[in-house]
């Protein structure tokens, strides 16, 4: 197996303290460069995290990556010195893919929406590298608290949808945008966010609701309850406080109203997957109080789930709006079409030829696919499951939570679109390779609720 240059570098102040075996056996710093010596802060990741309010308030959440990645490359540039792990160049070489990729755009929209997808995937690269190169002030703690305060802000952003359903944000950098950037439907529905997606379809007695903010759709809203609640166990536990479980347990609540409004199937089946998931791998470690927790709590949220009339939404509005057929016959299309252009794709999703709905969404695997082809795809997957695999140990309960939330991502890729919530899954990721290939904190050498050293 690869290996990374081992760097050391002492606990965070957040991190949760070594057994005293551990810490005898800890070497001192054995770089003493100008490397060595320049910590990078942490304040150009945690703005994106913490600053979601005002990023998604001000319509600029579509170019936040690109506006923190200025900072991050003059910091990385002042550095000097970077390190790799294994199991991120894929990603690397997908962005760097995407390039030849644009030679496929036919219109000036198109390049635009283009240029803009690059750019935020390209910023996503670069706040990965910048994870990995600042193990003490990006502390597995810090990133874990800021992701659950993303997580808590999305939950507060469904109630607004089923309040004010046609609510929209108006006073946005949309109003200084050319009006050929507007033309960009996806672009428009970024700059001037709304609350929630209506959706009327014929047949039904009265109109969906479904709670987005602070993404343009309703599926984003759901993808990012199955990336971040694993995440936010995790930061409780990491934290292992009263206070912290509390704080889990409340939003969690509330987080049942705006999941049930948004009779979302992906949400709930990738819930139930990350749990299962968790709940088998604690079987098989013999951790029998954790798997029985794990199910009362699970069994307690299907309940409620089953009592507030959360599978009845999703059996209505899949009777009146038949998607499942809808999106067979599109993926259908969807590779028949990459097949006319299977290396370099068509760099951007384009109109069916028999649907209403467009070819290369409805998926962030298909959409990779279409946009840019059989490489494209392979690049994609080898960095999302591949890292899956080179993480599978998660040596402890909150690794093993984090795993799951990479593990889900990988089941939604197939069926939503992922571009909004890719630099949650790489931050996710990027943490479990760093703490697999250059520790800094006990996340991959023991489990802080058992105390002592555990494998897989």
């Amino acid at each position: 197996m690869s290996t990374a240059t081992r760097v050391a570098v002492p606990m965070s102040e957040t991190s949760v303290p070594p057994s005293p075996a551990l810490a005898t056996s800890r070497r001192p710093p054995t770089s003493t460069g100008p490397a060595a010596r320049k910590e990078l802060p942490a304040w150009p990741v945690l703005v994106l995290l913490w600053g979601m309010p005002a990023w998604w308030a001000f319509g600029l959440l579509p170019f936040y990556l690109q506006i923190m990645s200025v900072p991050m490359v003059a910091y990385l540039i002042q550095r000097g010195r970077v390190s790799i792990v294994p199991g991120t160049i894929p990603w690397l070489a997908f962005v760097v893919w995407m390039l030849p990729c644009a030679l496929m755009l036919d219109s000036l929209g198109r390049v635009v929406g283009f240029g803009m997808r690059f750019t935020q995937f390209a910023g996503i690269a670069i706040a990965l590298v910048y994870l990995l190169n600042a193990p003490r002030s990006l502390s597995v703690r810090r990133v874990l608290t800021a992701l659950s305060f993303t997580w808590g802000f999305i939950i507060v952003c469904g109630y607004l949808g089923m309040i004010w359903p046609d609510g929209e944000l108006t006073l946005t950098i949309g109003r200084v945008l050319p009006a050929s950037v507007l033309e960009n439907e996806y672009v428009k529905d970024l700059v001037f966010p709304g609350f929630s997606e209506v959706q009327d379809p014929w047949g039904a007695e009265e109109p969906f609701v479904r709670p987005s903010a602070p993404f343009p759709y309703a599926n984003g809203w759901g993808a990012s309850l199955v990336i971040l609640t694993p995440a936010a166990i995790a930061a409780a536990l990491e934290r292992g406080t009263v206070n912290a479980f509390g704080w889990f347990l409340a939003m969690a609540g509330l987080a049942v109203p705006p999941a049930v409004a948004s009779s979302n199937r992906g949400l709930f089946l990738g819930l139930i997957i990350g749990v299962a998931y968790v709940s088998v791998r604690l079987l098989l470690r013999g951790r029998w109080v954790a798997f029985v927790v794990v199910g009362i709590l699970s069994s307690g949220v299907v309940f409620l789930l089953s009592a507030s009339g959360a599978v009845e939404a999703i059996v209505a509005r899949q009777e009146v709006a038949d998607t499942t057929t809808g999106r067979s016959l599109l993926y259908d299309e969807t590779f028949a079409r990459t097949l006319e252009s299977p290396i370099l794709g068509f760099g951007s999703p384009r109109p069916s030829l028999t649907s209403e709905i467009t070819v290369g969404t409805q998926g962030t695997l298909w959409n990779t696919m279409f946009c840019f082809g059989f490489v494209g795809l392979a690049l994609f997957a080898w960095f999302l499951i591949g890292g899956v695999i080179r993480t599978a140990a998660a040596p402890n309960t909150i690794a093993l939570w984090l795993h799951a939330a990479v593990v889900s991502s990988c089941v939604v890729a197939v069926f939503y679109g992922l571009d909004r919530h890719l630099l949650a899954i790489c931050l996710i990721l990027g943490l479990l390779l760093r703490e697999r290939y250059l520790p800094s904190s006990t996340l991959w050498r023991r489990d802080p609720l058992r105390g002592g050293a555990h494998a897989n």
